[in-house]
């Protein structure tokens, strides 16, 4: 005799980045043990594939998961983790830097804050145009990186190097118009790219990076309460690492 099927129920979220709406399913057992195995390992390069995989397994449709940018991936897979274990998290936030508040404080002291992954929003404040106007006639339009760029060119627990930062503008150059000519950025060879990008000037190079800087984070503001005296600091979490207890 065939066991009972059990149906699960369907959801829907928008992709921040591009407003696309998108149905998916909560996570299954068996997609929940190969992100604890992601946990285990402390990789980061394996956390980030076991939530692609994830997404790529419980989303309907097409979803093409390289076309999205890391702060996409991170609101998908947190709701998605909200549909499947539940809306709720506890997370021990670290004491903030230079936040003495008592002569007991230590670095070590934690502070346990239950959040509503509902209240967790993506921060599109300082958010700023992708199109960069390098002089009066020559632009380019620019995209967010995906998270293969970002791996490509980071170093685990650091930040992008100075050169790589070059590198990876270069690859995420949409297009480059001069009057009424465009180039696209897929029809041009990395040199090329390279040697437009390398050929800007201090200010002109600014606006480029400011499109990076300011790209859109998770974000959600706590009140962290010191342990020992009380005393509370506000403090902004920032990025899907934050949200994991």
């Amino acid at each position: 005799m065939a066991l009972p099927r059990v149906v699960t129920p369907t959801y829907e979220l928008k992709i921040p980045s591009t407003g696309q709406k998108v149905k998916f399913r909560p996570f299954l057992v068996k997609e929940e043990k190969a992100l604890l195995m992601a946990l285990e390992s402390g990789s980061d390069t394996s956390m980030t594939k076991a939530m692609v995989d994830i997404i790529e397994s419980c989303a309907e449709g097409k979803v093409n998961t390289k076309d999205l940018a890391p702060f996409d991936i991170e609101y998908f897979f947190l709701h998605l983790r909200g549909k499947s274990v539940g809306e709720n998290i506890t997370v021990k936030v670290p004491r903030p830097e230079e936040f003495k508040c008592c002569k007991d404080s230590t670095e070590d002291d934690l502070c346990e804050v239950d959040i509503n992954i509902d209240d967790i929003k993506i921060d599109t404040s300082k958010q700023v145009s992708p199109e960069v106007k390098i002089t009066k006639d020559i632009g380019l339009k620019l995209r967010y990186p995906n998270l293969d760029l970002v791996n490509k060119y980071a170093t685990a627990g650091e930040n992008i190097s100075a050169d790589n930062v070059f590198k990876l503008i270069s690859e995420c150059i949409d297009y480059i118009w001069d009057g009424d000519e465009i180039y696209k950025g897929k029809d041009s060879t990395k040199k090329e790219l390279d040697d437009f990008v390398e050929s800007l000037s201090s200010g002109q190079f600014g606006k480029i990076r400011e499109f990076f800087e300011t790209m859109p984070r998770l974000e959600h503001e706590i009140n962290w309460i010191c342990p020992k005296c009380k005393k509370l600091k506000p403090l902004v979490l920032s990025g899907v690492d934050s949200f994991f207890g």
